[in-house]
């Protein structure tokens, strides 16, 4: 029997308990191939590799290899290379195979790195048989669909494309493929598939190119998978579909989920992507989620607002109408809703992003814009060179950091990196480090709240549009030395040039919560929250200058400030001349109201007071950021509101 090994190589993180990902992508291939009569006769499968752990600890684990089979992605591919390059040199006989999201569909790879023989492309199941199978009996590797291998004579050979369209998969929970490393001391989270594919072809994602059917896995694999997550008490499940919602039958397994945590306390959390088309269906569904605890948010996703950049990327939105009608009813039943923007897609300019920022605030998306940078995949159809060239699109390779983790806790000194877009013939590298610190600033300053109630005022009242309320207060910021906001914005800025530059991460450190590592749209809240009244003392004079002194603005202020939480309060009372409540909450309805000159007596009682920065930033920023928990007006808090004559 010839031994084979799957590493599928992930971060673990945590202190006291030490958390991961099952290796989901490596147990599905094993599993499949663990079917073939041929391979089950040749080969005996190792322990799965799912932690990231120095090359010769991981060699030393190796029992005489005869395959070592890497899945590769943004967060190991570097990681990948260099321990597959220090086992070609332990055994120099063992072959090495390269497959997952970060291997283009050519050979290029083997060209690059003559320690690795084999390249699956696409999904991993069926290449992988073949080529185990082709080694086993000698067969013709030219017959194997979906991968690169080298002939004979050194020629990198890839061959042809065959679609992926069987739903009878084996699943690697319910065939024990991962019953071994559960023994370990690691709390680990899962990935789900209740099936595979999308019906859609935006050109940045890499499923686009694959133009595939979606394939649904039998529902009794699908139910099964749940009791497996409750009978091994996993907490967190990540639904890897890309539309939940598109089948009636989503119904079936959303209300099982529900059923299960409710009877045995498992899964916690289940994260899912919902399809765009069915207002109704997903308003249903994912209400239950978010009721029952099992999600903080749902996602409303856009990508852009500019209907010439959804026509380049192959996409289409619902209507702002249709929109404006979902947030009306989700901040009605008190249900926090994301969305999400794409930085540098192509055809997008500066001041067009801008506006799409400003439409999504004004329809109603006040609490969570997620802007992402748009990453380049190899296997996605922007990835490709004609596409790149059509567009003039640039990039540049950043290095990989994840969001709060520790900076000092790598247990090595490999650094891995992603390709984003940094330039397109519509957007110059400046003004991507413009357009990507203007959605820091929105997500920093509105969604996280520390200016959500006055920007809203302005451009309610003085007739001001987001987009130019922010910008403004962006350029008076960086025109006044020695404030907090100068500091920050400054800071923020620079490392928004160093992306372009790849000098840095998308991530950096503050410096009263230690090595912990946070976005920039984060790192601007916790600094300006660090110094708060001279925050707002700024905010007011900006208010000043742009619209004129006035008792409401000021009122308004105060107001704003009194609503962010505090530290080391268990109860606090907030007392204004005007009734702001009533005057946002009507906002938030999309009904709004005049405000009352009416003196308004809040009371906010906390139901999980912190007692220290730290505690507030970990608890009340990171993890309660979707629930609104840096805001005493949200649903998180308990409000009591009255009136004096």
């Amino acid at each position: 029997m010839k031994n084979v090994y799957f590493v599928q190589a992930n971060n673990v993180y945590g202190d006291q308990q030490k958390n991961t990902y099952i290796p989901y992508a490596v147990g599905c291939i094993q599993a499949y191939c663990r079917q073939n009569p041929i391979i089950r006769e040749h080969y005996a499968f190792g322990r799965i590799v799912y932690a990231r752990e120095p090359a010769q600890q991981l060699i030393a684990k190796l029992k005489d290899p005869f395959a070592v089979l890497f899945s590769c992605s943004v967060w190991n591919t570097e990681y990948n290379k260099a321990t597959a390059a220090a086992i070609k040199k332990a055994f120099p006989d063992c072959i090495i195979v390269f497959g997952g999201h970060s291997i283009s569909p050519d050979g290029e790879f083997l060209r690059l790195y003559p320690y690795i023989d084999f390249l699956t492309h696409r999904f991993g199941e069926e290449p992988t048989e073949g080529i185990l199978v082709s080694l086993a009996v000698g067969g013709d590797l030219a017959d194997v669909p979906n991968i690169s291998y080298r002939t004979a004579q050194g020629e990198v050979v890839t061959t042809a494309y065959a679609p992926q369209t069987g739903t009878e998969y084996p699943s690697p929970y319910l065939t024990g493929e991962f019953d071994d490393i559960l023994e370990d001391d690691v709390c680990f989270s899962a990935l789900f598939e209740t099936n595979r594919g999308c019906p859609f072809s935006c050109a940045y994602c890499d499923w686009s190119a694959l133009k595939s059917k979606v394939r649904c896995f039998p529902m009794e694999r699908v139910l099964a998978e749940i009791d497996w997550f409750v009978a091994h008490k996993i907490e967190f499940i990540y639904c890897t579909d890309g539309n939940f919602c598109i089948f009636d039958r989503d119904e079936q397994i959303a209300d099982y989920i529900i059923q299960s945590k409710h009877k045995y306390g498992y899964p916690k959390v289940f994260r899912v992507f919902f399809t765009k088309n069915r207002r109704d269906f997903v308003f249903r569904i994912g209400s239950d989620f978010v009721k029952n605890g099992l999600d903080k948010a749902l996602t409303l996703s856009f990508q852009s607002m500019d209907p010439q950049v959804l026509v380049n990327i192959g996409r289409k939105n619902i209507t702002t109408q249709m929109f404006r009608e979902l947030m009306t009813m989700y901040n009605r039943m008190h249900i926090t809703t994301g969305s999400e923007l794409i930085l540098g897609l192509p055809g997008e300019t500066y001041d067009s992003f801008c506006a799409g920022v400003h439409t999504l605030l004004d329809i109603g998306q006040h609490f969570a814009i997620n802007i992402y940078p748009c990453e380049l995949l190899p296997n996605s159809t922007m990835g490709q060179k004609a596409y790149r060239e059509k567009f003039g699109i640039r990039s540049t390779r950043v290095q990989f950091q994840l969001i709060h983790s520790n900076k000092n806790q790598k247990t090595d000194d490999i650094t891995e990196y992603s390709e984003y877009v940094t330039s397109t013939d519509s957007m110059s590298e400046e003004d991507w480090e413009r357009a990507m610190f203007f959605g820091d600033c929105i997500q920093g300053l509105h969604n996280l709240g520390l200016l959500r109630a006055v920007a809203i005022y302005c451009v309610m009242t003085f007739g001001t549009r987001y987009d130019d309320f922010y910008n403004r207060l962006i350029a008076y910021a960086l025109d006044t030395p020695g404030t907090p906001l100068y500091r920050v914005f400054s800071r923020v800025s620079a490392l928004c040039a160093g992306i372009v530059s790849g000098a840095n991460a998308f991530v950096a450190t503050c410096d009263a919560t230690g090595d912990l590592l946070w976005g920039f749209d984060e790192l601007i809240f916790l600094e300006c929250y660090r110094e708060l009244d001279a925050f707002y003392a700024q905010i007011r004079a900006f208010l000043f200058s742009a619209f004129g002194a006035s008792e409401v603005l000021d009122a308004l202020v105060e107001y704003q400030k009194a609503i962010i939480k505090k530290i080391g309060i268990k109860e606090a009372v907030i007392v204004s001349d005007y009734d702001f409540y009533d005057y946002f909450r009507h906002v938030f309805l999309n009904d709004p109201q005049p405000l009352e000159a009416k003196r308004t007596i809040l009371t906010i009682r906390d139901p999980a007071p912190v007692d220290s920065f730290v505690q507030f930033a970990r608890e009340n920023v990171w993890y309660g950021r979707n629930r609104r928990e840096t805001d005493y007006t949200s649903n998180h808090y308990t409000v009591e509101t009255s009136h004096e004559a």
